[in-house]
């Protein structure tokens, strides 16, 4: 059991590390040591007061800059199971319903989603 609970403290640590920042298209944020910028976002997602034959997606076009180093990800929802981790998730995006113009928020996170 000794052995366990500092596997078990750095297991925790390690999540409650992870960092969030919701943005609307064209915003940066931080993430940790990483700048995040919100380019794009395509959404194809269902409406909530809508029915509709498939759920869809939401694809996130996102540069991610560390140090001098600069990355474009894009990044969807739902996750698709066959990407790698690219060190920025995408973990939750605002509802769309029908009639309404709202600004689409999402939201990333430097944690595995």
């Amino acid at each position: 059991m000794k052995r366990l609970l500092p596997l078990l403290l750095l297991a925790c640590s390690s999540l409650a590390s992870a960092a969030t920042v919701t943005l609307s298209p064209g915003q940066t944020g931080r993430l940790g040591d990483q700048t995040v910028t919100l380019l794009r976002v395509q959404d194809s997602r269902c409406p909530i007061n809508a029915r509709c034959i498939r759920a869809g997606e939401l694809t996130a076009t996102v540069l991610v800059g560390q140090g001098r180093r600069l990355r474009l990800l894009t990044l969807q929802l739902p996750e698709t199971t066959t990407s790698p981790w690219a060190g920025v998730g995408l973990t939750w995006a605002s509802d769309v319903e029908i009639g309404k113009r709202m600004p689409l928020q999402v939201t990333l996170t430097d944690g595995p989603t």
